[in-house]
């Protein structure tokens, strides 16, 4: 028999459900945060994996097509001299687009991929997600080609990617330049890079990247 006087309490207090909404809330905070944490390093990541085929491709094109001689273009037609020579062309023209960005390379829904290319005298820096080597200024030498930056990130709309700018050598390795650990120093002078990434061309405050050219 119950006590007399006792109750059964019945639902829940104005103050459990508040607690229970917030832990909720907060969990669901900490579950977005992993899963665009991890969206983002697999942008990087699939980035990086395209900045390495394009520095691979070119480096066959030089020593097998061009008898060694590296493109006089510059910039996005550095790069894109491969897709001319149809060193890589079609559905792998692809691995000039960057995850992290909207950019396309196609005039439309029925256009072949890669087919905003094809008008060489008419391309749009829109249709690309990478900067080339600025050979005008900065002719590559067939020696220290570990030390020749051919092609990164061109964070032209904004950043490719929220902390991270990824750029390859001649050689074919790709690293990735780190906004507040490599970038530090030049927050201060340019606040502006925490939401656009390094600018790319002869005017980077990255020295690296003055090698560069977007169009």
């Amino acid at each position: 028999m119950r006590p007399h006087g006792s109750r059964r309490r019945a639902g829940f207090s104005l103050v459990e459900i508040l607690v229970v909404i917030t832990i909720i809330g907060l969990l669901v905070g900490i579950g977005f945060q992993a899963v665009q944490s991890a969206l983002e390093s697999g942008n990087v990541t699939k980035c990086q994996a395209n900045l390495s085929e394009i520095a691979s491709s070119m480096s066959v094109y030089v020593q097998q097509r061009s008898k060694g001689r590296w493109p006089r273009e510059s910039g996005m037609r550095f790069l894109l001299l491969l897709y001319k020579h149809r060193e890589i062309s079609g559905k792998n023209s692809d691995v000039f687009l960057c995850p992290g960005t909207g950019d396309r390379n196609d005039l439309g829904p029925d256009e072949e991929t890669g087919s905003s290319y094809d008008d060489w005298d008419n391309l749009d820096s829109a249709d690309i997600s990478y900067a080339g080597r600025d050979t005008d200024n900065h002719p590559i030498r067939n020696s220290r080609l570990e030390e020749m930056i051919i092609a990164s990130d061109d964070n032209e709309f904004g950043a490719n990617h929220k902390t991270a700018t990824n750029y390859a050598y001649a050689d074919g390795s790709v690293y990735a330049w780190d906004l507040f650990q490599d970038g530090e120093d030049l927050l201060g002078d340019f606040p502006e890079m925490e939401f656009d990434g390094p600018p790319i061309g002869p005017d980077s405050p990255v020295e690296k990247f003055q090698v560069l050219r977007i169009d």
